[in-house]
């Protein structure tokens, strides 16, 4: 008698078991969903006053780009939002939605820092917006 096909069956039950305990299920992540809040998010941040030409900061970038810190980065976003909008704004709802989907690696590294203005805001998140597109188009494609 061959256990293997119980064994795979086992297998796809832990795996599934594991997406509920983070709080994800299979069919939960929808990619087209999450690209099209990203797109929102960046209209919003087009069509505000534009930030200045001063670039961001060599460390900040790979701070913003660095995966292990998507999770703390979106948390620092989400907080900083307050300054600028109330909880029913659209980046904030939109922001929030990626929570599930991020993983809470061991962060290597602090987190980004967001100044109170929205020029350091604004710049900041186009910037974390391209690293959290990344992430997901990886994702879909593995």
């Amino acid at each position: 008698m061959n256990s293997l096909p119980i064994l795979h069956l086992l297998l796809f039950l832990l795996g599934f078991q594991a997406l509920q305990a983070q709080g994800r299920s299979l069919s939960a992540y929808q990619p087209k969903q999450y690209f099209k809040m990203i797109s929102e998010i960046m209209d919003v941040l087009n069509t505000s006053p534009s930030p200045s030409e001063e670039t961001l900061d060599p460390n900040e970038i790979n701070t913003l780009l660095n995966t292990t810190l998507l999770r703390p980065n979106l948390d620092a976003f989400l907080n900083a939002t307050k300054n600028f909008y109330n909880n029913e704004s659209l980046i904030w709802k939109n922001l929030k939605e990626f929570l599930p989907l991020l993983p809470n690696p061991t962060p290597r590294g602090e987190p980004i820092y967001i100044e109170n203005n929205w020029d350091d805001f604004q710049k900041k998140l186009k910037k974390y917006l391209e690293a959290l597109d990344n992430f997901l188009t990886f994702k879909n494609k593995h």
